[in-house]
């Protein structure tokens, strides 16, 4: 157990390159950066919020004509929910998506990102068939997930270490504006625009995209690793005679890594954090998603009752980002992430227990743990890993999450209907989670660290 929190835990500090200056987290490029996952989050939740039309649109059953009162969703509950999964599942090609960064550089990559999920999202509106609209929005969802991740990782490498956590909770702040955001819009817009004028919507940032572009750069360490880079293959490539016979190990090792890969030497921590993501997807998936079927559908809730916690959810949320904040800045990362973990894990469980008032207490809870979690989670994410796979990473921690929640709302489903009760289902799915916060234990602590100590280029 020691060997593994040593091996997991070590830092071997380096001083940081002169030529990487930080910026406040209320700068331009940060704030240029927030802008982008918010454009995503945008796009990218607007499929939940329209899937009712969307059944209605290509359904085979008119509701006037339906016998049954499920067949007056329109269209088969099972072709519906395949297409909806299809498109869940496709966020995890962020993991190819986020790992361009790493080879082209973060600007560029989060720029074609966000055009073409934004892009495809509203081609989706001239959708003719469901099976177009599917696939019109799964090829958009790894790029609008993407773009997420590079410009966490962008704010990241952007700021220090006081100013880290900020930026994070910014990044996470602004993407959840932008999910919600199309909810509201919906709702206030629903007698003037149906489902493809919704999607439509997505135009509109597109057009912001360049504006954000002059003023989003490329973080000075990521050019300063890239740079040292090229000068290490111009080095060698002057004795290319010499390197062609006694090829150099390590060299041959960058060469043949692939996109997605990391060296060895970090898989075991990419491991234990993609375990951790995973295990946040699989409680954040059913406890959220879940939330009017069962208020509604069980409790026999009202929608003023379910809408006023939807509403309340917005302020707690981002309470949350800022007392998560505060406590990775003070009491540490791993502490701050492990408790709202930990926390999250077991509001989510207490929301599906009991009455309206456990749902209430429990869901806003969770949504205030969730959103705590994000300063500490995301900070640590990228403070353990070196520039030259930190997207990379990012990519495979956007996966995990995906993975989460995709498990987590149907072994959710199943376990409810097994056991004929949801309380069941979200004590056994939740309240082991809880226990995965224990893993950071293996981490190591970064509060305090520059990037270049937290996570040293391997050698």
């Amino acid at each position: 157990m020691r060997s593994l929190r040593s091996r997991l835990g070590q830092l071997r500090p380096r001083p940081a390159p002169d030529d990487a200056p930080t910026v406040s987290w209320l700068s331009t490029p940060v704030v240029a950066a927030a802008s982008l996952a918010l454009f995503a989050g945008t796009a990218q939740f607007g499929v939940t919020a329209i899937a009712g039309d969307v059944a209605l649109e290509f359904g085979e059953v008119p509701p006037e004509e339906a016998e049954q009162p499920i067949e007056q969703v329109g269209m088969a509950l099972t072709t519906l929910g395949i297409g909806l999964a299809i498109i869940r599942l496709a966020s995890m090609g962020s993991l190819v998506a986020a790992s361009v960064a790493d080879r082209l550089g973060r600007r560029r990559t989060v720029l074609a990102l966000a055009t073409g999920g934004l892009a495809l999202t509203a081609a989706a509106a001239g959708a003719w068939a469901f099976w177009v609209f599917v696939a019109l929005l799964a090829l958009a969802r790894p790029m609008l997930t993407g773009t997420d991740a590079v410009a966490a990782v962008m704010v990241a490498e952007e700021t220090n270490s006081a100013d880290r956590a900020k930026a994070i909770a910014l990044i996470g702040g602004a993407y959840a504006v932008g999910s919600g955001l199309i909810s509201v819009l919906r709702g206030v817009l629903d007698p003037l625009l149906d489902f493809r004028g919704i999607l439509l919507i997505a135009l509109l940032p597109l057009l912001l995209v360049p504006v954000a572009a002059r003023r989003i750069r490329e973080p000075a360490r990521y050019a300063a690793t890239a740079s040292g880079s090229e000068a290490e293959a111009t080095s060698q490539g002057e004795d290319q005679a010499a390197s062609d016979a006694h090829p150099d190990p390590a060299e041959a090792a960058v060469l043949r890594r692939r996109l997605g890969s990391v060296p060895a030497g970090l898989r075991a921590r990419l491991v234990l954090i993609c375990v951790i993501t995973f295990g946040m997807g699989l409680v954040l998936g059913p406890v959220w998603t879940y939330l009017f079927v069962y208020g509604e559908g069980v409790l026999q809730a009202t929608p003023l009752q379910m809408s006023g916690l939807v509403l309340a959810a917005g302020p707690l949320g981002l309470l949350g980002l800022v007392a998560g904040r505060l406590a990775a800045d003070r009491l540490g990362r791993r502490g701050a992430a492990a408790g709202s973990m930990a926390l999250t894990a077991v509001a989510g469980a207490l929301a599906y227990t009991g009455d309206f008032g456990m749902l209430a207490v429990g869901y806003l809870l969770s949504i205030t743990a969730g959103g705590a979690y994000t300063p500490s989670g995301g900070a640590l994410d990228a403070e353990v890993f070196p520039t030259s796979v930190r997207a990379t990473a990012a990519g495979w921690l956007a996966a995990s999450g995906v993975l989460g929640q995709v498990v987590g709302l149907a072994a959710f489903g199943l376990l409810a209907e097994a056991f004929g009760t949801f309380a069941v289902a979200g004590v056994v799915l939740c309240l082991p989670v809880a226990l995965l916060a224990g893993l950071y234990a293996f981490l190591p602590e970064t509060r305090g660290l520059e990037l270049e100590e937290s996570a040293p280029e391997p050698t």
